[in-house]
C-alpha cells in the first residue's frame, strides 16, 4: 500500500485536522466519543481516522495528536463510525490513499521501522450511540532467550555464544489481528552475545529478540515462521543450534530455553 510517505517528519500535511482548530462541520453535527485503551504501552502521538460505517465507508476526519488523551470527543457526521487509531507512527500518512476503509485495512507497516522501545500500534472499533473504544495493539512479537544449559562432560564450555532470529516477516497490516501470512522475509537479524561462555552451570541471559507475526499452523505449508538460531564454538568447532518458532500472533511473546549435550545435539522448549 502506498499510504505512508517517505518523509519521518511529524508535520500536519493539508487537509489534516487540528485538533485545537477542527475543521467546519455542517450544523447537523453530532459528537463521537472516542476512548483509546493502550494497555500500558506508552503512546506518544496518536493518528485518529474516522470512516462512515455504511456505503463506501469513506474517510470523514482524521486528527494527530501529539499529546494523546484516553478520551476524545470530535464533531463528526450523523451516523455510526469506524474509529482507527494508530500510535507512534514513524511516518506521515498519505491520506489521499486511504479515502476509503477497504485502503485502511491494508495498510502495512514495515519491521525495520518499528522498535520495541516505541512500538507502533493500531486498533479500530465500530461505534454504538456515537461512543467507541479502541484498544491500541502491538505487532511486534517478543522471543525471549531465558535459559542455555550445557550437559556435556568434563570442561567443555560453549565459548562466545550469541543469538539471532532467522527468516523474519518484513512486513505487517496494522489492523489484521489473525491469519498473518508474510509475502517476504528478512533472512536474519543481528547477533546478540550472551554475557559469557556457558559452563557447568547454566546461564539465564533473559535476551529480549524481537519480530513481526506469522501464525502460520505448524501443519501448513508456506511462508517459513521464525526461528531462533544459537550459535557457539565448542572445543575450537562452530556451532550452530536453530529453534524453529511456534506460531507467532500479533503481539505474543514467546520464551525459549536451549540444553546443549554436545556438537549437533540438543534440545529445546519454548513457551
Amino acid at each position: 500500500m502506498p499510504a505512508l510517505l517517505g518523509s519521518c517528519q511529524r508535520e500536519p500535511l493539508p487537509g489534516y485536522d487540528d485538533p485545537e482548530e477542527p475543521l467546519p462541520l455542517p450544523v447537523d453535527s453530532v459528537l463521537t466519543r472516542i476512548r483509546v485503551q493502550a494497555d500500558g504501552h506508552a503512546v506518544h502521538t496518536l493518528d485518529l481516522f474516522v470512516y462512515g460505517a455504511d456505503g463506501l465507508r469513506s474517510l470523514e476526519r482524521q486528527i494527530t495528536l501529539e499529546e494523546p488523551q484516553d478520551t476524545v470527543q470530535l464533531p463528526t457526521l450523523p451516523g455510526e463510525k469506524i474509529l482507527v487509531g494508530i500510535a507512534n507512527s514513524p511516518r506521515r500518512f498519505n491520506r489521499k490513499a486511504l479515502e476509503r476503509y477497504d485502503a485502511m485495512e491494508q495498510l502495512s507497516f514495515n519491521f525495520a521501522d518499528d522498535s520495541p522501545a516505541r512500538p507502533i500500534l493500531g486498533g479500530f472499533c465500530t461505534t454504538v450511540n456515537h461512543d467507541g473504544e479502541i484498544r491500541l495493539q502491538p505487532l511486534l512479537c517478543r522471543i525471549v532467550l531465558t535459559k542455555v544449559c550445557n550437559t556435556m562432560d568434563g570442561y567443555d564450555l560453549l565459548e562466545d555464544p550469541q543469538v539471532r532470529l532467522r527468516d523474519l516477516p518484513d512486513a505487517a497490516e496494522i489492523l489484521r489481528q489473525e491469519e498473518f501470512r508474510p509475502t517476504e522475509l528478512i533472512d536474519s537479524d543481528k547477533w546478540a552475545r550472551l554475557p559469557c561462555d556457558v559452563g557447568y552451570f547454566p546461564q539465564e541471559p533473559h535476551i529480549e529478540l524481537w519480530c513481526y507475526p506469522n501464525d502460520t499452523p505448524e501443519d501448513v505449508l508456506g511462508v517459513p515462521r521464525p526461528s531462533l538460531e544459537l550459535q557457539c564454538s565448542i572445543r575450537g568447532q562452530r556451532c550452530t543450534f536453530e529453534v524453529p518458532l511456534p506460531p507467532l500472533p500479533r503481539g505474543c511473546t514467546k520464551k525459549v530455553e536451549i540444553t546443549i549435550d554436545g556438537p549437533g545435539n540438543f534440545r529445546y522448549t519454548v513457551h
